[in-house]
């Protein structure tokens, strides 16, 4: 029989026992670059330890981690209001699908309660794009990028 896993908003001072799990999840989600770590680490952390960025964990009834998620409040620069972008999502075991549901509507009622109109995040994992579909969410847009070298 499989154990019940809870959702956890981490507070600051919860930040420091979890942020090694929080630096492996966001280098394997964001694709963080090794020369690049050092800066976006000392502002993820200072961002955490600010609460201008939030850090949301799933645990098992006998505390062992299974999913990570990183977000921030963002003011949309077009109609300017409140959006929750869901910077990291990494799942250290594998969700099925009535567990995304669950997640996704842990974070539309915490995006809710903050006056947020919309929930926002970007991707390259195909799984990742498979679970927003089955939570309604419509793909906006594709990114695209031109490494040019240099500094």
């Amino acid at each position: 029989m499989p154990t019940e896993n809870f959702i956890y908003r981490l507070p600051a001072t919860q930040i420091v026992p979890f942020w090694e799990a929080i630096k492996f999840a966001c280098v394997q989600a964001d694709e963080v670059k090794m020369e690049d770590r050092a800066d976006y680490f000392n502002e993820l952390l200072q961002s955490l330890l600010s609460d201008k960025a939030q850090v949301f964990v799933v645990l098992d009834s006998k505390r062992i981690l299974h999913t990570i998620a990183v977000t921030r409040i963002a003011f949309n620069k077009v109609n300017l209001k409140k959006e929750l972008l869901i910077q990291c999502l990494y799942s250290m075991t594998m969700i099925d699908n009535d567990a995304a549901i669950k997640y996704f509507s842990f974070a539309a009622e915490f995006a809710k309660k903050e006056g947020c109109v919309r929930i926002v995040y970007n991707s390259r994992n195909p799984r990742i794009w498979e679970l927003a579909m089955l939570n309604g969410c419509q793909e906006q847009y594709r990114s695209f990028a031109l490494d040019l070298g240099g500094n």
